[in-house]
């Protein structure tokens, strides 16, 4: 195969099985390699043609569209995939990438991308997408939310929450807690992350001032991607607290600390993928097909 297919999707969640899917619903030629379900026939048009590569080799030589997972890999040297026991090493796929092809992915190592746009790849990190950023905070919210209500033996509704950060997430995720009627709190050291939410929250503080009431909380949701719930913090905390932490992995929870004193706290990556990837391939499409009508720039 040379070039003959419109799309070449690689690896993933059901978000690339979707994605295969929803480029399908067009007239498009697709071709898939390493996903994890096979895509449903009957949700393709029948306009369209959707097959398998059998290798790394033949899906990077099929397509110049090159579109790998959210996230792109597994500890910065593994394809992020499901489907084969053995590991797709992100080197084998470099060294297949061609000259002018265009690759889209989410969270792509520095080196890699460094190395492919090196090559002559385009190179585009659909995190840094704003609109499918914005996007993703919804399917983000609500997976953590169901993660929750999963999780826990008492109701959100009159609860006490704390969200720890107020990014993109965060502002989705307290609007949501709002709207269940939730008595939320932020805490965030970003002066102008305090301020915002201070509008629209029952209250917004201080990392620090969150320590001297973190025993208050029914339920924690973390978007800080570093260590901030500390063994400290959590020997003060309810027993019976719900921590949710959604920040990127290794996440913002110690959790040796959670598991010896028994409080519940989970790591969700990929809740996008887990609870809406219909909705998140869709969002993809929108913005890979976006991103090739603008000019080909590296992000």
């Amino acid at each position: 195969m040379n070039d003959q297919y419109d799309y070449a999707v690689i690896g993933g969640d059901m978000r690339q099985v979707y994605l295969v899917e929803e480029l399908a619903h067009d007239s498009n030629r697709i071709c898939h390699y390493g996903l994890c379900a096979v895509p449903e026939r009957h949700r393709c048009s029948p306009a369209s043609f959707v097959t398998a590569a059998n290798s790394l080799e033949e899906i990077c030589n099929a397509s110049p569209c090159i579109l790998c997972p959210i996230p792109f890999s597994k500890h910065g040297e593994f394809l992020h995939q499901s489907a084969f026991d053995k590991a797709l090493p992100l080197n084998l796929l470099l060294s297949n990438l061609k000259p002018g092809q265009s690759l889209f992915a989410g969270c792509i190592p520095k080196d890699f991308r460094s190395e492919a746009v090196h090559m002559g790849v385009h190179v585009f990190d659909l995190m840094s997408d704003l609109p499918l950023s914005y996007f993703n905070t919804i399917a983000t919210a609500e997976g953590a939310i169901c993660e929750a209500i999963k999780q826990s033996p008492i109701n959100l509704h009159q609860s006490s929450c704390a969200i720890l950060g107020y990014g993109k997430c965060g502002k989705t995720l307290a609007a949501y807690l709002k709207g269940m009627f939730c008595h939320v709190s932020v805490a965030s050291n970003q002066e102008e992350e305090c301020a915002q939410a201070a509008l629209v929250t029952d209250r917004a503080q201080s990392l620090e001032d969150f320590g001297t009431c973190v025993e208050t909380f029914d339920f924690i949701f973390n978007t800080i991607p570093s260590t901030v719930i500390t063994s400290d913090l959590l020997a003060r905390m309810k027993s019976t607290v719900t921590i949710i932490d959604i920040a990127s992995a290794p996440g913002g929870v110690d959790g040796k600390a959670a598991k010896k004193l028994g409080i519940h706290a989970l790591l969700c990556p990929g809740l996008p993928g887990k609870y809406a990837p219909s909705s998140s391939a869709r969002a993809i499409k929108k913005a890979i097909e976006r991103i090739l009508k603008e000019d080909l720039t590296c992000l």
